[in-house]
Parts: C-alpha cells; structure tokens; sequence
C-alpha cells in the first residue's frame, strides 16, 4: 500500500511538471516632445521690491510684471488655470503672510487683459509665433492697513498643452 502510495505521488508530480504554452507580448512605442515649451522655470521666486504703507493707502504702488512665454508648435494651445496658494479675496487677489495686504493679479495676453479669475482656466490657441502672457502682480491693502514688515505669497499655476 505503501508503494502505490510514492507511486501515485511520483506519477502526480510529474504531471504538473509538465511545461506550459509560453506567450510573449512585444511592446513598443515613441515618445514625443509636448506642443509647447515654457521659457520660464518651472519654481520662480519674484522680488517685488519695496512698497511704502503710503502707497498702499492711496492704491498707487507699482505693478510688478512677470513674463510667462510659451514656444509651442503651429496650431496647439495652452490652458492656465491659476490657484491662490495661502488663499484669496474676490478673484484676483492673493491673501499674503501680512494681514492686511494682498496681491492684485491681472493676467495680459500681447498687453491686453486678459479676463482671467483665480480658479478658473483660459486657453489661447497658438499661432506661428510664441505665446506671450504677462502676470502683473501689484500689493494692495485689504480692509486694515497692515504693518510694516516683509510677506510671502503663493501663487499656483497648472499649465495644460494640447
């Protein structure tokens, strides 16, 4: 009983060892360069130089502008969609560190406005020459006027080619 035991064992374990049908699957594939190229790094830091308390009582501090230049190819188009980091007031002012001071944020298109809020996306097709936004970023006071000392804000952009 014993030997037709190891026997029936031996005869099972052959079986599964038995090989199987093998497949194979070739993959293959190109990779392409996207539509557009940004002329501008990916992280910026904007120095938006010194603004006196005075010009922000009487709203006549400077605008700062910031070139955001896309090369792309004939016949693409890009969409912007811009975020408050540290959050906003209405929809175009970015909340700071400072209480008391925002950033006013107006987006042109070849130094046109461009109707363009926080949260929302725009899209500009692309023709035979680069894309050429401009962000003017301009301190302003919101309700109190806020003390004198340094701020930092955040400001987000999601970039989509097509």
């Amino acid at each position: 009983m014993k030997a037709l035991l190891w026997t029936l064992l031996a005869l099972s374990s052959a079986v599964g060892a038995q090989s199987s049908d093998e497949t194979r699957i070739d993959l293959t594939g190109k990779l392409i360069a996207p539509p557009c190229t940004p002329r501008f790094p990916s992280t910026q830091e904007v120095n938006l130089g010194a603004v006196n308390l005075n010009q922000l009582a009487d709203d006549s501090a400077a605008a700062t502008e910031v070139p955001l230049v896309f090369e792309c190819q004939a016949g693409s188009q890009v969409s912007l969609t811009l975020a408050a980091g540290q959050g906003s007031i209405g929809t175009h002012t970015l909340l700071t560190s400072r209480p008391g001071l925002g950033l006013r944020l107006e987006l042109l298109n070849r130094n046109v406005k461009a109707e363009l809020s926080l949260g929302e996306t725009g899209t500009w097709p692309v023709t035979n020459q680069p894309l050429e936004l401009t962000l003017q970023v301009k301190p302003v006071s919101v309700g109190t006027l806020p003390d004198a000392g340094s701020y930092s804000a955040l400001l987000l952009m999601q970039i989509t080619y097509r």
